[in-house]
């Protein structure tokens, strides 16, 4: 799908009144500085995702950058459109080959490589080179927040262009910075996950050390219906779904029926996958419960699993 990205207006120094035209309109509120130089129409950022946000901000800096630099990080997971739950980051993450050390500047984190992870340039935005899909993994993995990592990486594995085993192969060894963290994520990572939410729920299984889980799992009813479930806790009898909003809102979920039926035909269908020998329950996990891991260990306890 082609993004619709919005027009960058900049101020150059060769053409001073057309920079203190967009200062008095930045300062009017008409237009949103992103950069030193850089503006967007106010009307248009504010109707931008947070991704989108920190896309449009990386394709502002692009210019700046020299021929050492690629985008990396969650930056490059971005411009790879993996999914970000959360907040994007305020600085545009890169690795600069030439670097030696962190650093923080105008917005802008650079990196240097690290001789653990080869750094394979292989995708352009803008002119600028960003780490491969494999690199970017290893990097999210090892430097953001293990929920974050998981729900961007797992789409990734879902598309195919990245493979856990490799993902697993290519990690630091402990104890390494961000070894451990990056271990936790990869035992989060399924293909069959089909969705962010599910994503984000087996991350936090993980984090809990519930399971483990076996993602789209088929029950066979006595009549031969097959019931499939987001996930089957088989050590525990636990059946656990992720409740999205979507499926009582979006119209191709819907096919036709109305929010009060969906709710209906679930409730049967939670019925029926009780009576099945060996299910003791069946859990609803909403986003709610995913945005604080203490939510969901209680409602895990309202069910009586210890975690």
């Amino acid at each position: 799908m082609e993004i619709t990205e919005p027009t960058l207006l900049r101020a150059v120094p060769t053409d001073p009144s057309t920079a203190r035209t967009l200062r008095r309109q930045c300062a009017a509120g008409k237009l949103t500085r992103i950069r030193p130089g850089t503006y967007v129409a106010s009307a248009e950022w504010v109707g931008l995702s947070p991704s989108s946000q920190h896309r449009t901000i990386a394709r502002a800096l692009a210019p700046e950058l020299g021929s050492s630099s690629a985008f990396s990080h969650i930056t490059a997971a971005i411009l790879h459109g993996w999914p970000l739950i959360g907040p994007a980051p305020e600085r545009v993450h890169v690795v600069d080959l030439d670097a030696t050390s962190v650093t923080h500047r105008l917005g802008v984190v650079r990196h240097a490589p690290q001789e653990a992870v080869p750094i394979d340039l292989t995708h352009q935005f803008h002119g600028v080179r960003v780490t491969s899909p494999l690199v970017t993994a290893v990097l999210v993995a090892t430097t953001s927040d293990p929920s974050t990592a998981a729900v961007a990486i797992d789409h990734a594995v879902r598309n195919g262009s990245v493979d856990p085993a490799s993902l697993q192969l290519a990690l630091p060894e402990p104890p390494a910075r961000g070894s451990r963290r990056a271990r936790l994520v990869v035992a989060a990572l399924d293909a069959r996950h089909e969705s962010v939410g599910e994503s984000y729920t087996a991350v936090r299984l993980v984090e809990l050390g519930v399971g483990p889980a076996q993602p789209q799992y088929g029950f066979r009813l006595p009549d031969g219906t097959l019931r499939r479930v987001d996930f089957w806790i088989p050590s525990l009898g636990v059946v656990l779904e992720f409740d999205g909003q979507q499926k009582y809102v979006d119209p191709t979920m819907l096919a036709g029926r109305d929010a009060a039926q969906v709710l209906w035909q679930e409730k049967i269908r939670e019925d029926q996958l009780r009576a099945l020998p060996g299910v003791r329950t069946v859990i609803r996990v909403t986003w709610w419960h995913l945005a604080d891991p203490e939510r969901l260990r209680t409602l895990l306890r309202q069910h009586g699993i210890r975690v």
